[in-house]
């Protein structure tokens, strides 16, 4: 018997902004998202996904199939807000991810400090074009998988990739 995946695949799909792009969470892989326990996914396209508690945040998802030959450089940034009720996160930074061919770059950010309960762009990475392998695609993530405490009331509303 054929089991469901607990982890949400994202509909891959972006649109795009007057400098960039705009990536929507029902556009996102999110780990534990097939599970209410954890996670309550967007209804529709432009909705948020909120995250009611998980012990591994791992949220990613990748723009593709666009003409970037032309640009060397954008900024990634999420747009999130932690809720009233966000626990867990005053010793538990997250970690932005873009990656750009072989270029990769991280970025650790603390939510209780950056956001102070407003709905905000996290500080974002830079990413240049990189050579090899996915030069048609920038990657990008949200991970905080390391200190293994429970964590809750993120609400992810969208990625914002602006060309530099």
């Amino acid at each position: 018997m054929a089991s469901k995946s607990l982890h949400y695949q994202g509909n891959h799909t972006f649109s795009k902004t007057e400098k960039g792009y705009i990536i929507y969470p029902k556009a996102l892989n999110i780990v534990w998202g097939h599970d209410q326990r954890f996670w309550k996914l967007p209804k529709y396209e432009k909705d948020g996904a909120e995250l009611i508690q998980v012990n591994w945040l791992e949220v990613t998802g990748c723009i593709d199939n666009i003409n970037i030959a032309k640009k060397t450089s954008y900024d990634v940034g999420f747009t999130v807000s932690l809720m009233t009720d966000a626990f867990g996160w005053s010793d538990s930074p997250v970690y932005l991810m873009a990656k750009w061919g072989d270029n990769t770059q991280w970025r650790k950010v603390n939510l209780t400090t950056e956001i102070n309960g407003k709905k905000m762009i996290s500080k974002t990475i830079t990413i240049t074009k990189g050579k090899g392998n996915n030069t048609d695609k920038i990657y990008f993530g949200l991970y905080e998988v390391w200190n293994k405490k429970w964590k809750g009331g993120l609400k992810i509303h969208s990625i914002n990739l602006t060309e530099i």
